[in-house]
């Protein structure tokens, strides 16, 4: 979902033309995607342990731990991802121009082909399911329509696909907003979406729905993450205090996620979806300032193998899910045996899942992403003199 490449892991892989390259990105980014297989796999496997009967979300559990909260609420990886991608083109695009036609072309490279592959994947192996009305709103980024392509398992996540372009179409908007009037124009339109939601809430909106699968409830963490973008631009120097402020906001993300869960989490349908996008993104927007000093006392294998994850993150988040439904068909998913159906399904998918999720990750990063990867050019310029610079966040 990001624009950031890896070097030095893989051969040939290549760095944005457009943007620095920050490794710790790359690290937030695969840990982003794994977990998004972990609060898969728990959902469906620990509730087939404990009823026996097709997932069913009014069914969502209830934790007795924070990590467990992790798992369970693991949805909260897609905010890390939307996050990521408003931090990584604001630090790219601040006091430049943008070529409009240069970043949806980049932004497609990006993008579509791996998702491409899997719709016709999807549709190949559920033809029954298509129609041509169907495959336009699944490539003219409406993938998040009940209408669109269903495509098994190969279009699982196609939802978050659609949003996410949803925010590049809104980009160069917002990024002309900040440099024309100023970094507080992006908490203003925070507060805005937040107000959207709270009227959507009184008419009776299906606030998980409206909040959940749209850009009107994730608008506000792209939104912060171009914030963090703005702060680490201008304001950001690695050091003991940020270090600091790493470790206290996973803590927090932690106690946060453990709360939400407490009071229905992701499978409630109430006023909490008004104000959760916005709080889980804060939340990470600030474990994502502080990780960014933080990473640079890890050791250099660690940080390459890191890196080596959030190369392929795209692939994980994509793939992830082929892996997991093949298991739960063929009742390959609780083979490994603890009592507490969560464990289970944790220990599970890390000995057996996983290693075949990041093999099949590699193959389709390797075979689809990279060799459009490779034809993505620059795009950015010079912000002309006229137009004020984003300079004063404090």
């Amino acid at each position: 979902m990001l624009d950031f490449q890896l070097t030095g892991v893989f051969p040939g892989n290549m760095k944005s033309t457009n943007f620095g390259y920050i490794p710790a990105l790359d690290h937030l980014r695969g840990f982003a995607a794994v977990l998004v297989l972990f609060f898969h796999s728990t959902h469906f496997i620990s509730h087939k342990l404990t009823y026996g009967a097709p997932y069913d979300p009014a069914n969502w559990a209830r934790v007795g731990n924070p990590f467990s909260a992790l798992m369970i609420e693991g949805h909260t990886a897609v905010s890390l991802f939307f996050l990521l991608s408003g931090f990584v083109f604001t630090v790219g695009s601040l006091q430049k121009k943008l070529n409009y036609l240069g970043f949806y072309r980049n932004r497609l490279l990006r993008t579509y082909p791996l998702f491409l592959f899997f719709l016709g994947l999807g549709i190949a192996f559920n033809s029954e399911n298509f129609s041509f009305p169907a495959l336009m709103q699944s490539i003219l980024f409406m993938a998040n329509s009940d209408t669109a392509i269903n495509g098994g398992p190969f279009t699982f996540v196609f939802w978050s696909i659609a949003v996410e372009w949803h925010f590049y179409l809104l980009f160069p908007f917002l990024l002309f907003t900040v440099q024309k009037w100023g970094w507080k124009v992006l908490p203003i339109l925070i507060l805005c979406f937040i107000l959207v939601r709270t009227v959507a809430y009184f008419q009776g909106a299906d606030m998980r729905e409206l909040s959940y699968w749209s850009i009107v409830g994730r608008i506000d963490q792209f939104l912060l993450g171009m914030l963090a973008g703005i702060f680490y631009r201008n304001k950001f120097t690695a050091g003991r205090a940020l270090d600091n402020l790493a470790v206290a906001a996973f803590s927090f993300v932690l106690l946060l996620l453990y709360g939400f869960n407490q009071l229905g989490g992701g499978g409630s349908n109430n006023y909490l979806w008004i104000f959760w996008p916005t709080l889980e993104a804060a939340a990470w927007a600030l474990f994502l300032i502080g990780y960014l000093s933080l990473a640079r006392h890890f050791y250099s294998w660690l940080s390459k193998l890191l890196v080596a994850l959030g190369t392929i993150s795209y692939s994980i988040y994509m793939g992830h899910y082929l892996v997991l439904d093949y298991f739960l068909r063929h009742d390959w998913d609780s083979l490994l045996s603890l009592p507490d159906p969560i464990a289970r399904a944790a220990l599970n998918t890390f000995l057996l899942m996983l290693p075949l999720v990041l093999a099949l990750s590699t193959a389709t990063y390797f075979c689809v992403e990279r060799p459009f990867l490779r034809r993505r050019k620059k795009y950015m310029q010079p912000l002309e003199q006229n137009i004020a610079p984003v300079q004063n966040i404090g």
